[in-house]
């Protein structure tokens, strides 16, 4: 197997933007320092604030790119501040930006990035009470989910589109009956909203019901969400988003909002996986299918993998190359050898992979019984 060199001073900086706005945002980052941009195709997800025509035929979920790079600790703070000032991301509607501290990141010699192996680099500290939830569904679930999040309170939820599997991969008659095709629903929200929210997306997507699909949970270091999640037809001069956020800056914080729902409990009674790690490999698209296979030959329940463009990954020939992100999530014991299984597979045949694994203190499936 390659060398690797190894950081525990990384961070995962996530970008959801409309469409208009991502190519200068990009640059501007890239510019600023940050390497190895995934960019994800992605669609968002409002509620309608209209009349009965108007949540009849509702408008078109607005188009959205989602941003991914591993960043060192010590230049998250100037790469996400001039991502705040290019995208105007104070503003909002404009999009969001939120940061989440990775346990260690592990990069091949010719992998796009900045980050090298360093006692002297800066932890990451929490500024920010923030978790963020993310469930992977059947296609055609993903609405229902996310507007169980819009009705708690979320703000839009972002849908990306992959592909994920399981034990039921390795039984070609299963394979034939349903495929491999997902839909993966994320959203960024206070700390003190999850449970509810968390909650309500469950039970929207049926998680807990066989073959339905994953979800978990990531503590967020800092971010900033001003993503839009209504659609308004009314001739006022402003929407109920932008009444919020201004009775939010009159209040100083938001628990006012949770004055009206306070007697109510949303928990749902269920037995949660805890304290898993989620373990993600970035490969050229060409050579997802080996990590893919090789995640589920070392054991793990499940594997998933969303599609994007690196839009910086080398050399002229290489701008704009189609990558990969596979992911699953496993005890934390089982994260050296599942990531040296994989590694020791692809490294004969590709020189440019990372891996980075996040803490998921809670996840939600079928367990069974």
């Amino acid at each position: 197997m390659s060398d690797l060199t190894i950081s525990n001073s990384v961070s995962l900086l996530t970008l959801i933007l409309p469409k208009e706005t991502v190519g200068q945002v990009s640059k501007a980052i890239s510019e600023q320092g940050a390497k190895g941009i995934m960019q994800i195709s992605a669609r968002g997800s409002v509620l309608n604030e209209g009349g009965f025509l108007q949540k009849m035929f509702p408008p078109p979920a607005p188009e959205q790119q989602l941003l991914q790079a591993l960043v060192p600790n010590s230049k998250i703070e100037e790469i996400t501040d001039k991502a705040i000032d290019v995208g105007s991301l104070d503003k909002v509607g404009s999009g969001a930006v939120f940061t989440i501290t990775c346990n260690d990141a592990h990069f091949s010699e010719k992998f796009p990035s900045n980050i090298i192996t360093s006692e002297s680099e800066s932890e990451s500290s929490s500024t920010d009470n923030l978790e963020a939830i993310c469930c992977i569904c059947e296609i055609g679930v993903a609405d229902d989910i996310a507007k169980a999040a819009l009705q708690n309170g979320a703000p839009g939820p972002t849908v990306t589109f992959g592909e994920g599997g399981g034990v039921r991969d390795k039984i070609p008659l299963l394979r034939i009956t349903k495929g491999p095709e997902k839909e993966f629903v994320w959203c960024v929200v206070d700390k003190s909203d999850s449970d509810a929210i968390f909650a309500d997306m469950a039970r929207a997507g049926r998680i807990t019901e066989p073959g339905r699909g994953f979800m978990y949970s990531i503590p967020v270091n800092s971010g900033l969400i001003n993503i839009s999640s209504t659609v308004s037809s009314s001739a006022h001069g402003a929407n109920m988003e932008q009444v919020i956020a201004a009775l939010d800056d009159l209040k100083g914080d938001k628990e006012w909002r949770q004055s009206i729902d306070s007697s109510k409990s949303k928990s749902l009674k269920t037995t949660y996986l805890k304290d898993l790690v989620g373990i993600y490999c970035i490969v050229p698209r060409d050579n997802y299918s080996e990590v893919y296979d090789a995640v589920l030959d070392s054991g793990a329940p499940g594997v998933s993998t969303n599609f994007g463009v690196m839009v910086d990954a080398g050399s002229d020939d290489q701008q704009n190359e189609e990558w990969a992100l596979v992911y699953t999530s496993v005890g934390p014991n089982n994260v050296d050898e599942l990531r040296s299984k994989v590694a020791e597979k692809i490294s004969s045949k590709v020189d440019r992979f990372a891996f980075y694994t996040l803490p998921i203190p809670r996840a939600l499936t079928y367990l069974g019984g």
